[in-house]
């Protein structure tokens, strides 16, 4: 049984232990000591990481009570000097007593109950077993997490036998058996934990919740907390700024100026496909006045390939094959009404490869890209070649 220093103090972050075993593993050496300060992944929490002996540790289990420090090298000597990233250890703590002080939120205000719960490096979640939470509800639930943290109450953990903490007001059945350690924050709530947790509430510094989305039945919250919660506000406020500068106006006013834009926006693009089209129709009347061939070939070198699609509509019908080509995006539409003997899908099946192009269709109509103007050109000329 390897002594758990982190349980004296949460913040422990150095200390000597006696090397007890060193079994080889995987080409990698799974390090046992008397004592650590290296917590081991649990409880939804990651493990420790730092170093022992000034070897890195890269990750640490527990199992039967005896917990192991993975390395690719082995320590030399008796005695381990271990040193944990504080940094990393502080911010486990901050991530995982937020998550017991926002469940405690949801049980308070909702009854809704915490079903997961996990901790990455880029957000952390839980599972509330309520299949709807509202902007509202999001609102209350922030005010009441934060308060807790406000109120700085101290915590306290302990270990009891199952059938006393089943006594104690938990806001969650306890799954585990034998010796339960406890988390208690104050009167706020009380939780069957593995983990390690700050010494006061106030510790945290701050909840904040980035999104709800629906999962299973239940709803998924996003959320962070202390220090990566202060980086995402920080980051939001740049973004803020930024977007005050662009829009010459104040927070408070930003979306209403975005959706007003975006509105503006949208007519802009409506009468510009307009004019697109009335411009292709334009376009398709001179090459049906212009070509008395039954093929027809035209190349737009600073027209996109919605231009030459609405040129396509408005002629597909006539009993003419098509050559269109957009030279702004080197793409194509092959297309015939009337032709026989000319599949367009299956020419493009057997022929473009060679002329280093993508794309493909049916009997009557047909488009593709290429990677540049040269292949494009070269595969056109093929295609003319079918009607000589």
């Amino acid at each position: 049984m390897t002594q758990k220093l982190f349980y004296d103090d949460p913040y422990i972050c150095e200390g000597s232990g006696k090397i007890l075993n060193i079994e080889e593993k995987d080409n990698k050496f799974e390090v046992v000591l008397d004592k650590t300060p290296f917590y081991p992944e649990g409880g939804g929490q990651p493990c420790d990481l730092g170093t022992i002996n000034g070897i890195p540790v890269e990750y640490v289990h527990e199992k039967d009570d005896v917990i192991y420090h993975v390395m690719k090298r082995k320590p030399e000597g008796e005695v381990a000097v271990c040193k944990v990233d504080f940094l990393r250890r502080r911010d486990n703590i901050q991530q995982h007593t937020g998550e017991h002080l926002l469940s405690a939120a949801f049980f308070k205000l909702y009854k809704g109950v915490n079903c997961g719960f996990h901790m990455g490096d880029d957000y952390i979640t839980i599972d509330i077993d309520m299949e709807e939470v509202t902007d509202g509800m999001i609102k209350n639930i922030e005010e009441e997490v934060n308060s807790y943290i406000y109120m700085n109450v101290p915590t306290k953990t302990y270990f009891m036998s199952k059938e006393d903490a089943k006594k104690l007001p938990l806001r969650k059945a306890i799954k585990a058996e034998g010796r339960i350690r406890i988390v208690q924050l104050g009167d706020v709530d009380y939780s069957a934990c593995c983990g390690t947790h700050v010494v006061r509430t106030g510790e945290v510094g701050i909840v904040k919740i980035l999104k709800v989305e629906k999962y299973k039945g239940m709803t998924r919250v996003y959320f962070k907390c202390g220090e990566r919660a202060l980086e995402e506000c920080m980051k939001e406020h740049d973004i803020i700024t930024s977007l005050q500068k662009v829009f010459s106006t104040e927070a408070d006013k930003l979306a209403d100026r975005a959706a007003s834009q975006i509105e503006e926006l949208a007519n802009l693009k409506k009468l510009l496909s307009e004019y697109k089209k009335k411009d292709a129709k334009i376009e398709a009347e001179k090459l049906m006045k212009t070509s008395s061939e039954k093929l027809i070939v035209a190349n737009y070198e600073d027209k996109d390939f919605d231009f030459i699609q609405e040129i396509y509509e408005e002629i597909k019908n006539e009993e003419k094959a098509l050559i269109l080509t957009s030279g702004e995006d080197n793409r194509i539409i092959f297309a015939q009404n009337g032709i026989e003997n000319v599949d367009c899908g299956k020419i493009f099946k057997q022929n473009i490869k060679e002329f280093n192009g993508r794309g493909g269709g049916n009997a009557k109509r047909s488009q593709a890209a290429f990677s540049d103007k040269e292949d494009l050109n070269k595969f056109v000329e093929f295609l003319k070649q079918k009607f000589i």
